[in-house]
């Protein structure tokens, strides 16, 4: 028998004991028997009442039937309308934290922006695409206002040492540089030319050769002067030993002082009396033709001896203090723990004259026209980097130094010095090469660079 046929039979049964017509009326009226029959007979569930609709069963069930459909259907109803508000909720919610949030990106865009119209009125930069006798020229200028505090120049090393190369762009991102250009001369090992300052930290002297670009207090020039450096025994009445540079590779007959920005050691390997200084104390002085290791917290003076000089020091060299005895390294000029300074090339303009020759040492002929890369200052103060794409005929032919020196007057400045060209000429600006270097259009490896920076 399937199970409708049951459920049939079972609630014929059902009719059929009590003669129902009204089963609460048996309930509330019925004698004791019709009673305890009643108990004895389960109700139909919800599912039976929905066959006795199916199969036609008695009028009462049918009723009972939709009732409780009805019931079954409100009660669905309720549910689902709880169930979909709920799911409206979630949905507003996420919706308006995805509003707050897209609020708070859109403040953060704004502030963002806001910054960086601030900052763009700080550093202009300017592409300048023109022809200049005849030949066409693409100039890029970056424009730094110092007068605030917010944004600074200063110079940068390849893997912040003394030796070695690395591409521009690294070294910008490394120190959060706003833009950048290539820096100036160096020699074979990437060792610069002259002076290198860095936020009030001597790297090497200058030569009195060259033009230094020196930032202080917000301030930038262009002096031309001799580094002055001393070791002095640190009592009233102790003479000084002057140096005649740091952390260069020094010349027979120099004193040159050694900190770890040069490295290990010293590099010397010949003839030589070196000042071991540990802590500000000194500890030994010996006689050498090998390195000496530079300690972690000292430094070294080391005397070059001449070929063939004998162990004993000549008359003009002394050392004025003794083993066990405190010194004191100083130099000047010194600007404090915050300035900057990185010696350029030959001056391009002084005073607002074009002092520039036909010939540099570094750069050789400059009747050429080769790309450039120089810095400036103008009488109000601001600070001028300038690169001239250049050896890229149709494109930029680049600058004679001459034709450098009267763009740069034309420009407003009063002081520029020659920074390294060529195929080193490159411009980083928010960590995007900008101009068109003449090494295969892309970076090459430098020893240093100018960077800009915002605060």
């Amino acid at each position: 028998m399937t199970k409708p046929d049951k459920i049939f039979t079972k609630l014929k049964n059902i009719i059929q004991l009590n003669k129902i017509k009204n089963t609460i009326q048996l309930k509330k009226k019925g004698t004791k028997e019709e009673k305890e029959a009643i108990k004895t007979v389960k109700r139909p569930s919800v599912l039976n009442l929905y066959f006795l609709q199916i199969f036609n069963i008695p009028r009462m069930f049918k009723k009972r039937a939709r009732i409780i459909m009805i019931f079954t259907v409100l009660v669905l109803f309720i549910s689902g309308s709880i169930l979909l508000i709920n799911i409206i909720e979630l949905f507003n919610t996420d919706n308006n934290a995805r509003k707050a949030k897209d609020g708070i990106n859109a403040n953060d865009s704004n502030s963002n922006s806001n910054q960086l119209k601030d900052i763009e009125e700080l550093i202009v930069h300017k592409t300048i695409i023109t022809k200049i006798n005849g030949l066409e020229q693409v100039i890029n200028i970056l424009e730094a206002d110092l007068s605030t505090g917010q944004a600074k120049v200063k110079p940068v090393l390849s893997h912040d040492s003394l030796f070695g190369f690395e591409f521009l762009s690294q070294m910008a991102e490394r120190h959060g540089a706003y833009a950048a250009v290539n820096g100036g001369f160096f020699y074979e090992y990437g060792e610069p030319s002259g002076m290198v300052v860095i936020d009030g930290e001597i790297f090497t002297g200058s030569t009195g050769e060259y033009p230094v670009f020196i930032v202080s207090n917000s301030k930038a020039e262009l002096k031309q002067f001799k580094t002055e450096l001393y070791l002095t025994a640190d009592r009233d009445d102790a003479d000084c030993l002057r140096l005649d540079n740091i952390n260069v590779a020094g010349k027979p007959g120099e004193w040159i002082l050694y900190t770890r920005r040069y490295g290990m050691d010293n590099r010397v390997k010949q003839d030589n009396i070196t000042i071991v200084i540990e802590n500000g104390i000194v500890k030994k002085i010996i006689e050498s033709n090998e390195e000496t290791q530079i300690p972690k917290e000292g430094m070294l003076a080391t005397y070059i001896k001449p070929q063939g000089q004998k162990s004993t020091l000549p008359v003009e060299v002394t050392i004025p203090f003794k083993i066990g005895e405190r010194v004191k390294f100083e130099y000047r000029p010194n600007l404090g723990t915050d300035w900057q300074a990185y010696e350029c090339g030959s001056w391009i303009v002084r005073d607002g004259e074009i002092v520039i020759g036909e010939k540099d040492p570094w750069v050789g002929v400059l009747t050429n026209r080769d790309p450039r890369t120089a810095i400036g200052i103008k009488e109000s103060g601001e600070v001028v980097l300038i690169t001239v794409d250049g050896r890229q005929p149709g494109y930029s032919y680049g600058f004679t130094a001459q034709e450098l020196g009267e763009f740069l007057i034309e420009y407003g400045v009063k002081d520029a010095a020659m920074l390294d060209g060529g195929a080193s000429t490159e411009m980083i600006i928010k960590g995007e090469l900008v101009n068109r270097p003449s090494f295969r259009g892309s970076e090459r490896p430098l020893a240093g660079g100018i960077i800009i920076q915002v605060e």
